[in-house]
C-alpha cells in the first residue's frame, strides 16, 4: 500500500487591477441602493441588488490558489477563492497518468497534435518551471499545465516510475 500524501499550494499571479475592480463593484453597487433608497424610485434597488449578487460571486475569483494533493495514488487538485472558498476542480488516479514532464520536453512531442483539453492549474508568472501532466480518462486526454514543488515531484515519480520524467541537471 501506498502510503505518499504531499500537498503543494501555487498562488496564480495577482490582476494589478483588482482593488480598482474591487472598489468600483463596491461603489456601483453603493450608489444604486443609496440611490434607490433615498429617492421614491425604488427601480434603482434591483440593478443595486444584482450589482451586489453579481459582486459577491465574481469578486473572490480574483484572489485564487492551486492545491496539488497526491495521496494514495490519487491526484487532486483544488481551488482556493480569496483564501476562503474551496473548489475541488480534479481527482484522477495515477493509473490514468500517460506522461508528466516539464513543459516542451522532447517525451511530450508524440501528444502535440492530440486533440485534448488543457486545463491551466500554473500561477501564470514568467520565468516559472511549469509541468505538463497528460492523462487519459472517458473523455479522452486532457493536458494539465502544473508548477510542482520538488517534494511532489519526487512523489510522482515514485508512485509512477515510468511516466514521469524529471531532469535531474536543472
Amino acid at each position: 500500500m501506498n502510503d505518499t500524501y504531499v500537498e503543494c499550494l501555487v498562488a496564480k499571479k495577482a490582476n494589478p487591477a483588482a482593488p480598482l475592480i474591487k472598489a468600483v463593484a463596491i461603489g456601483i453597487t453603493a450608489a444604486f441602493i443609496l440611490f434607490g433608497l433615498l429617492t421614491v424610485k425604488f427601480l434603482f434597488l434591483i440593478p443595486g441588488i444584482a450589482a451586489g449578487i453579481a459582486s459577491y460571486l465574481l469578486l473572490p475569483c480574483l484572489s485564487l490558489e492551486y492545491e496539488y494533493l497526491l495521496a494514495a495514488g490519487e491526484f487532486s487538485v483544488d481551488k482556493i477563492m480569496s483564501k476562503e472558498n474551496r473548489k475541488n476542480v480534479l481527482n484522477v488516479t495515477l493509473d490514468k497518468l500517460e506522461i508528466f514532464a516539464e513543459e516542451g520536453a522532447y517525451q511530450l512531442d508524440n501528444y502535440n497534435n492530440q486533440n485534448m483539453t488543457v486545463k491551466d492549474f500554473s500561477s501564470g508568472e514568467e520565468g516559472r518551471k511549469r509541468y505538463v501532466m497528460i492523462i487519459r480518462d472517458d473523455k479522452g486526454l486532457q493536458k494539465l499545465i502544473l508548477e510542482p514543488n520538488d517534494e511532489l515531484k519526487e512523489a510522482m515519480r515514485f508512485a509512477s516510475p515510468s511516466k514521469v520524467i524529471i531532469n535531474k541537471n536543472l
